[in-house]
């Protein structure tokens, strides 16, 4: 097993803190904090001693095409067996509504695929009690992808990074698990306009039922970058995308959460500068104000801090670009077209990024973009990585601090690699201290150290990859605990003879 360790950029911050973000009048150079906002969290198990009784999933495809399927996991790493229901949504409603149980240090996976063949379904999964966490796996035949359900439901929702060149499809999965209908309006941005298609304003998605839209039917075709806001006027649902990447310079699938809110920080622990890797990042600003942006690389060796010493991106109202860390410039607007129904041009030149003092370095690093003043932004991470000859796309949603700034120290991993996996876990040790970290598999008899993956060693402000190959922790639930605050991605396998990584987050625990 490798534990790559890369070097801490130094920072010295009064109480250690984290890293701080302060708003200011003029464009100097900031560093993020966790701001103490209200709203909602990303995806946890547990809160105040309490697990989360209600999970909804962002959607699977389940009408079984080209072995398209997916399933449901719900893990339980409590000595006490769970008792619950879930139901199964698509857009005729309910096709299934039972009882399952998980024994303690267990798991249930539940094959939704069995239950409709409906182009994609919705779960939702309410826990007895709350113990328990649930995440989905999507079979796809450009590949699987993992991503947890949503504890909240919310009335807004917003999705950075769509992408509909040449063949890639993308496809939006709203999911309103109530017993009342919801209605909401929709809008979208590209590099160049926005716009608010007339047919998705005060549309409506129908009581416990799933609505699916295909971003084609938006007139958003062969773009590069599209974002998504979807607010609800009446009621509150879950949003969640589908995305086909074939062609562009893109390959693969993906499905995912959007964000059910604006924030002011957007982290990645897990970004890497070499050859045959291409990464950048989708910001939509949704807001009616300019956004002033800044983005900074964390993990960095000492010599190369000066990376973090640019000036900031502003985004304009309404709009999204595309963010290249290693290009001259990111990606704007340049002429605005006919968007349709309704049209914001705004300023629609190419909005030039001040190069720091040295290129970002070779090898792994972490990033933050973070907004200056008031929460408004999304963010989503696009990392193209060429392998056996061939590409694969992975796009990862930020983690953000919970609203009270806390960052945890453990994170949970229901669904993990069945064979062995180099660099499987990617960690950013967020503190400025030396830490270690140490993983258990949940076994009959419960958490359980795995002695190979005990005490790690962890550098300040560092990042680690961590390879899940012993065969202690393959196709097992498993608990990471640090020593520090953390953020975690893993990358998993793709899945069949598909080579390359699809990335998403561990499940955070709440303190």
């Amino acid at each position: 097993m490798s534990r790559r360790s890369i070097p801490a950029l130094v920072i010295v911050i009064a109480g250690l803190i984290g890293l701080v973000v302060v708003g200011r009048d003029t464009p100097q150079r900031v560093t993020p904090f966790f701001a103490s906002t209200g709203g909602t969290w990303m995806p946890a198990v547990g809160e105040s001693g309490a697990l989360t009784g209600t999970w909804i999933c962002p959607g699977l495809p389940t009408d079984g095409t080209d072995g398209r399927g997916g399933s449901v996991v719900v893990s339980n790493s409590e000595p006490v067996g769970l008792e619950g229901r879930f139901m199964v949504l698509t857009d005729e409603g309910v096709a299934a509504d039972e009882a399952f149980s998980v024994d303690q240090w267990e798991q249930v996976r539940l094959d939704i695929g069995t239950f409709t063949d409906a182009a994609f379904s919705s779960v939702v999964v309410e826990i007895d009690g709350g113990i328990g966490f649930v995440e989905q796996v999507v079979r796809h035949p450009l590949g699987d992808s993992v991503a947890a359900c949503s504890t909240d439901t919310s009335p807004t929702w917003y999705l950075a990074d769509g992408y509909t060149v040449e063949d890639s499809v993308e496809t939006l999965i709203l999911t309103n698990p109530f017993d009342e209908p919801v209605v909401a309006d929709l809008r979208f941005s590209t590099e160049s306009r926005q716009s608010e298609p007339d047919r998705f304003r005060g549309f409506t998605v129908l009581p416990r039922s799933v609505r699916t839209i295909p971003i084609a039917e938006l007139g958003a075709r062969d773009e590069p970058i599209i974002s998504v806001s979807v607010e609800a006027t009446a009621g509150r649902l879950v949003v969640g995308r589908s995305q086909e990447y074939r062609g562009g310079g893109r390959f693969g699938h993906d499905v995912s959460l959007a964000a059910p809110e604006l924030r002011d920080q957007w982290w990645f622990a897990d970004g890497e500068r070499a050859d045959g890797v291409q990464e950048t990042f989708a910001i939509y600003n949704p807001t009616d104000e300019p956004a002033e942006v800044t983005v900074f690389f964390g993990g960095l060796p000492l010599a190369d801090t000066a990376i973090n010493e640019g000036d900031p991106i502003v985004v304009p109202p309404r709009r999204s670009l595309i963010f290249d860390p290693t290009a001259e410039r990111q990606i704007g607007g340049e002429n605005p077209g006919d968007a349709g129904d309704t049209v914001d041009g705004g300023d629609d030149s190419f909005v030039d990024l001040q190069q720091p003092t040295f290129a970002l370095p070779e090898g792994r690093h972490a990033t933050v973009v973070a907004a200056v003043g008031n929460p408004s932004l999304v963010v989503e991470r696009i990392i193209t990585r060429s392998t056996e000859g061939t590409i694969a796309t992975s796009v990862s949603l930020g983690a953000r601090p919970r609203p009270d700034g806390f960052v945890a120290s453990t994170w949970h991993m229901g669904i993990g690699p069945d064979v062995a996996t180099e660099d499987a876990l990617v960690v950013y040790n967020i503190d400025q201290i030396e830490a270690t970290i140490d993983i258990s598999a949940i076994g009959p008899g419960g958490p359980s150290p795995v002695p190979a993956l005990t005490g790690i060693e962890l550098t300040s402000g560092g990042i680690t990859t961590i390879d899940l190959t012993d065969p202690d922790v393959l196709g097992r639930e498993l608990i990471v605990t640090s020593s520090s605050r953390v953020f975690i991605e893993r990358l998993l396998p793709r899945g069949g003879e598909l080579p390359g990584r699809s990335s998403s987050w561990l499940l955070p625990q709440s303190g």
